[in-house]
């Protein structure tokens, strides 16, 4: 099908476009489950379908013996995951084989397309410039969501981010979550662009996708869009001034010094708004969530006839107090997803051992009903085991390593903004996989991280 080198060149095409189709998918998506009240939505349908197609190119890439280490690893996962599926098939009750199934290709899709998108970058390289190419794309594509979150919100037909209390939009799509993830993650890469298009004051219009973006993480409202905000241009800031520094006596000085005002303005703006913003407001009314369930608690033990035993040393009081604040910080911090992960380390103590190697699948051994921590590394232990989350784990560790031995290497080369900014938007992405979820099983997200990895891989030239 992407035998020959015309198909193969139209592929490599189509999937740099696809980078800026991902808004409209997104919104296709909320369409087709909001509007139509269809269940197997057209972006799940859509983004299978391309990465069956990017195995397709995968598979022939092959060919080259230095791409065949890759196809290898990707097999051997294969294997390992259909082995944990087959297992659970026999074992597990109950078991939700679609669920298993779309659980399964969403965990795969970002090492998949990892894997094409090096593939592409590579084969492109020598032809077009892969840089400008993936930074305008994804810019491009957090502005159409930039403008869809102004528009909606303007017009009053936005959708909110959380059903009660706490305040926050996700415009026209569907899940604020993986919205506030993709505009977290592209974030860094805005910046850049900002960075690298404002030359002179004269241009510093420039900066009206930051501002833009800026505005959509604070309209969602979590906590995860704020500190996007706030550590991004923390190392815009910082980095900004110390390529100043750095190239002290080149012309290019003035654009890193000039940028580095404009961010630390921004800055200041950000952090002026944050006691207003929807993020912090959420924070109390979650402290408030906190204190009334507290409260529902006691009266509950109460009518029951339970009597709560009381402190009586002063250490006592003092461990009470201890255990209370460390209670109401992994409430804050993991919004409840730390009770999720409780239940599937008794799921795990209590499943066999081919459950624990191989994995208990999607949403572990629940009872009732399905519910995943919303944490991915967490959620891909307990779904493919040790062995299975060993090998997901073999990218990032390999890839991790190789981009810091680049780093002490070339350090010259590589400390700079460009590069701070790209690391910036993977150590994003990777702190809210381990956090909040909804990054590398969210194919609309994933997507962002594998094509920004896969570009540092293949400039860097550290395969």
């Amino acid at each position: 099908m992407l035998g020959n080198n015309s198909l193969s060149n139209k592929f490599e095409n189509f999937i740099l476009i696809f980078i800026l189709l991902q808004p409209i998918i997104d919104l296709l998506t909320s369409l087709s489950i909001q509007v139509l009240k269809i269940n197997t939505t057209i972006g799940v349908v859509f983004r299978l379908f391309v990465m069956a197609l990017a195995g397709v190119y995968i598979l022939l890439q092959a060919r080259e013996k230095e791409n065949r280490k890759y196809v290898i690893y990707l097999l051997i996962v294969a294997v390992v995951l259909s082995i944990g599926f087959i297992n659970n098939f026999f074992i597990k009750s109950p078991i939700l084989l679609g669920e298993e199934l779309k659980f399964l290709a969403k965990s795969v899709y970002p090492l998949v397309m990892l894997t094409c998108y090096i593939f592409v970058f590579k084969s492109v390289k020598a032809k077009q410039d892969i840089y400008s190419k993936t930074k305008n794309y994804i810019m491009y594509a957090a502005l159409v969501i930039n403008i869809v979150m102004v528009v909606s919100i303007a017009t009053n037909t936005d959708f909110k981010s959380y059903e009660w209390v706490k305040l926050g939009s996700r415009g026209w799509f569907y899940a604020g979550n993986e919205l506030g993830a993709i505009l977290a993650i592209a974030f860094p890469i805005v910046i850049l662009f900002s960075i690298q298009k404002t030359t002179s004051i004269k241009k510093l219009y420039f900066w009206i996708p930051t501002l833009l973006t800026i505005f959509s993480l604070f309209a969602i409202g979590t906590k995860v869009g704020y500190a996007a905000i706030v550590g991004a241009l923390a190392v815009a800031v910082f980095m900004c001034f110390v390529q100043a520094f750095m190239q002290r006596k080149d012309p290019k000085k003035k654009l890193y010094l000039l940028n580095g005002l404009i961010a630390t303005v921004v800055f200041a703006g950000v952090l002026a708004y944050t006691p207003f913003s929807p993020a912090f407001k959420n924070i109390g009314f979650h402290f408030q969530i906190i204190d009334y369930e507290e409260d529902v608690k006691e009266a509950k033990e109460k009518e029951e006839g339970k009597v709560k035993e009381e402190p009586k040393t002063e250490e006592e009081i003092q461990h009470q107090k201890e255990v209370k604040k460390e209670e109401e910080k992994q409430a804050l911090i993991f919004s409840g997803r730390q009770l999720f992960q409780q239940m599937y380390k008794e799921y795990y103590a209590e499943a066999p051992m081919s459950q624990k190697l191989m994995g208990m699948g999607y949403s572990g051994n629940f009872e009732e009903y399905p519910k995943l921590i919303e944490r991915d590394f967490h959620d891909w232990f307990y779904a493919f085991g040790i062995i299975g989350f060993a090998l997901m784990l073999v990218p990032f560790l390999y890839f991790g390593i190789r981009i810091l031995w680049a780093l002490i290497t070339r350090f010259k080369e590589i400390f700079t903004v460009k590069y701070a900014l790209l690391g910036s938007a993977l150590g994003l992405a990777l702190g809210m996989a381990f956090m909040s979820g909804h990054v590398l099983t969210a194919p609309g997200v994933s997507i962002y991280f594998a094509v920004i990895l896969a570009y540092l891989i293949v400039d860097l030239e550290i395969e």
